[in-house]
């Protein structure tokens, strides 16, 4: 392989007689000691090439370093000018034994962290390309980590290779004007590192330019709680997006969990009062809540006791069984922002309040369906509600989804692309059993009737993904399954 002299990129701008150079770099260099560009100075490392410093790269102030190829760092990058900088469209990647180090306003096009020993950032840091953790953490501080509207993360987040926003600094992501979904790879390292991503999905929005959802995390107990509870919140804030519903997931760690799980249910603590929303799911250890129009600290909380909760807001859910029961010693929300909250024929739930029940658009009652709501200060007794959707695992035939104590049906595959099959498994004959399938908003979109085969196939392929339910009726037997369309 042939290289340049053994000259470090100090030597050769010191050997420069004019102050702009350019790396035209074809193969593998090696710095051997710190590089340093000096006011003036523009250094580019050329597409498909590749530049391996052992020691720091500073970019004093008036320099420009511009990476086309693939920028390996040992050590740390400073970047000493004071406005945000861009460092080219290539990649920046850090390969260090010791932990690193990443400071100034850098903008990064594609950026690599595989240091098992991490990443530092001092100084508010942007990339807008692909952001690949291999291994380490990237620590934050009290500095902004920034993803653009079309970056993506690689590398498979985990405990060992994540971000770690637990002080002031914000893991934030600007989302395109469309919106979308977005995981943010966040855990701590208080003690042991626990890796507790979350997850928004907006449904709908205005998105201005330079706007950004982030993400900060708490490794204790939320003031407040009790009894049954996480210890772990998120901070979760926005700017330049308005008129927005976003439903969010927060993942956490078994380690978190204090009291009974099942009692547990995903709360908005800040800003007040407390807001209970859907029961957390102890199999995949996450919780969620729908509908949101506005963020706040998110923690696990008591929301299953005698004494409910002092708001609590029900969204996307479909009422296929009971009698239920839902409380709060102050308002019921139910529905509304783009969420919707059904009854059908067959199932049966209570509200109670002990000051208001708010009925907004996307609440139904289907015939045969019964909901009745008062207000009291004597609540459910037991509180008995539909919690959180179980887990989706992409790509994995999962048949009873919704109801895993079906005795007579199933349905698969189930989270389907479109079609999907209904096999008769108890002791009943096809011409005995009648179908109906529920949409997304409550609307029956098929009634019908089995023929001779114990198995049909069914097909949702020209609806939108969501979830959906299959009310199957033998004789004087009915039950449902939920089915998700993707």
């Amino acid at each position: 392989m042939k290289t340049l002299p053994r000259y470090t990129i100090k030597d050769l701008i010191r050997k420069s007689s004019v102050l702009t150079m350019i790396l035209l770099l074809t193969c593998w260099i090696a710095g051997y000691s710190q590089m340093t560009l000096t006011n003036g100075t523009y250094v580019r490392i050329n597409a498909a090439s590749l530049l391996n410093s052992s020691e720091n790269v500073v970019v004093n102030a008036g320099a420009t370093l511009d990476v086309q190829g693939t920028l390996i760092l040992k050590k740390n990058l400073v970047n000493q000018n004071a406005a945000a900088n861009s460092l080219g469209s290539g990649a920046v990647e850090f390969w260090g034994s010791v932990n690193q180090a990443i400071s100034g306003q850098n903008i990064i096009q594609n950026m690599k962290v595989a240091n098992a020993a991490g990443l530092s950032v001092a100084g508010n840091t942007s990339v807008n390309g692909i952001l690949t953790l291999t291994s380490g953490l990237v620590t934050l501080g009290t500095s902004n980590f920034l993803l653009g509207p079309t970056s993506s993360v690689a590398g498979g987040p985990a405990v060992t290779n994540m971000v770690v926003p637990t002080s002031s600094g914000q893991l934030q992501k600007e989302f395109p004007p469309a919106g979308g979904t977005f995981t943010y790879p966040v855990g701590d390292a208080t003690g042991v590192a626990e890796f507790s991503p979350v997850t928004l999905a907006f449904n709908s929005g205005t998105f201005a330019a330079n706007n950004y959802a982030g993400v900060t995390l708490v490794d204790a107990q939320y003031p407040g709680t009790a009894t049954s509870y996480l210890t772990r919140y998120w901070n979760v804030t926005h700017s330049g997006i308005t008129n927005f519903s976003c439903n969010s997931t927060f993942q956490y760690v078994d380690a978190d969990v204090v009291g009974a799980e099942g009692n547990i249910f995903c709360f908005r603590v800040l800003p007040g009062p407390f807001t209970a929303y859907n029961a957390t799911n102890p199999v995949a250890n996450q919780m969620d809540a729908h509908g949101l129009a506005s963020f706040g600290t998110f923690t696990g909380n008591l929301g299953n006791s005698v004494v409910p909760p002092p708001v609590r807001s029900l969204q996307d859910k479909i009422i296929a069984g009971g009698p239920d029961c839902a409380d709060a010693t102050q308002t019921m929300l139910i529905a509304g922002n783009g969420t919707y909250y059904v009854v059908i024929g067959g199932g049966s739930v209570t509200h109670i309040a002990g000051t208001n029940i708010i009925y907004y658009p996307g609440t139904r009652v289907l015939s045969g369906g019964y909901m009745h709501g008062y207000i009291s200060g004597v609540f459910c007794t037991p509180f008995i509600h539909p919690g959180a959707q179980a887990p989706v695992v992409a790509g994995i035939e999962n048949p009873g989804i919704g109801n895993p104590n079906n005795s007579f049906f199933k349905i698969y595959p189930n989270p389907t692309p479109g079609k999907f099959t209904l096999e008769l498994t108890g002791d009943v004959t096809a011409s005995q059993v009648h179908v109906e399938i529920y949409g997304v908003l409550g609307e029956r979109i098929l009634s019908k009737d089995m023929q001779i085969d114990r198995k049909q196939e069914f097909s949702l392929s020209e609806k939108p993904t969501g979830v959906y339910v299959v009310h199957v009726t033998s004789g004087l037997n009915s039950e449902t399954e939920k089915i998700i369309k993707r």
